[in-house]
């Protein structure tokens, strides 16, 4: 009987000392997590060199802040971080696709569109030209015929002037020409322009909710990014959740629960820094 008395004093004793330890003593951020790359899914547009700089930096956030090493990349490590595909990150890169297509199409147009009124111009000059000779032409003919015609000399003159203005109109044809053919050039590029709009724009009408990256606490999972800058402030949230850190209130935080244009940075809020405090006790 009294051993029984001890051993359960004995396991109500470890029981508290364990209690005392997990949330008294330990510090969460005693452990330095290792980590490794473990599924790397190679249609994602980043070497994994280059992907392992961003890993590293993703620490410093909060490494900088305790002022000591949380997280260390290691080959080989148990936990893993991955770079999953997903049907958002194909719909990303299509429309970044779409719009450096559209980007060159838009300076296209703006070329085809210069030289149009520019060829217009040349056009105009010309068809005036050619109208003001027409014109003295065709008075200094009138005058003559009124006349009952004109001297040798000033005959030739008039038959050099008519062929004069017959290469004068052919010039003009080929300006009016040129014209025509830039405004239907201009006018196909801009329906393939306003094509590729369409196109973006169906991509992308609908707000779409899905879950870029997440931790279970043994790896870490990314399946969406949209750019590097974002791809570092998910990195940097999901090393957060990895210490313990739970999301927070506000939208310029990198633990918000959202991505957002306030927190692309990757930089730490007061709330951030308050929640890594609290599981970081130094």
């Amino acid at each position: 009987m009294k051993l029984l008395r001890s051993l359960i004093l004995y396991g109500l004793l470890i029981a508290s000392l364990v209690l005392l330890w997990t949330r008294v003593i330990k510090n969460e951020c005693d452990t330095i997590v290792e980590y490794d790359i473990g599924v790397f899914d190679e249609r994602f547009r980043i070497e994994r060199d280059e992907f392992i700089v961003l890993l590293k930096q993703a620490e410093q956030p909060w490494e900088e802040e305790v002022g000591r090493e949380l997280f260390i990349f290691k080959e080989g490590a148990d936990f893993k971080v991955n770079l999953i595909w997903s049907e958002e990150q194909e719909r990303l890169y299509e429309g970044k696709d779409i719009s450096r297509e559209l980007d060159s199409q838009e300076k296209s147009i703006d070329t085809i569109q210069s030289r149009y009124k520019s060829a217009v111009t040349r056009y105009e000059r010309s068809l005036r030209e050619y109208e003001a000779k027409l014109k003295k032409y065709e008075k200094d003919v009138d005058y003559w015929n009124n006349q009952g015609g004109a001297p040798t000399e000033t005959y030739n003159k008039l038959q050099q002037e008519s062929k004069s203005l017959e290469k004068k109109a052919g010039e003009v044809n080929q300006f009016r020409l040129a014209v025509n053919e830039l405004a239907e050039q201009n006018n196909d590029r801009i329906e393939n322009y306003n094509e590729g709009v369409q196109e973006y724009n169906t991509l992308f009408k609908d707000p779409r909710e899905f879950d870029a990256g997440n931790t279970d606490g043994s790896e870490i999972n990314v399946y969406s990014y949209d750019g590097k800058d974002e791809l570092h402030t998910l990195l940097v949230h999901e090393f957060g959740h990895v210490l313990g850190i739970d999301h927070v209130e506000n939208e310029d935080s990198v633990m918000f629960y959202l991505l957002n244009d306030k927190n692309k940075t990757g930089l730490l809020s007061p709330e951030d820094i308050t929640s890594l405090n609290k599981v970081c006790r130094s």
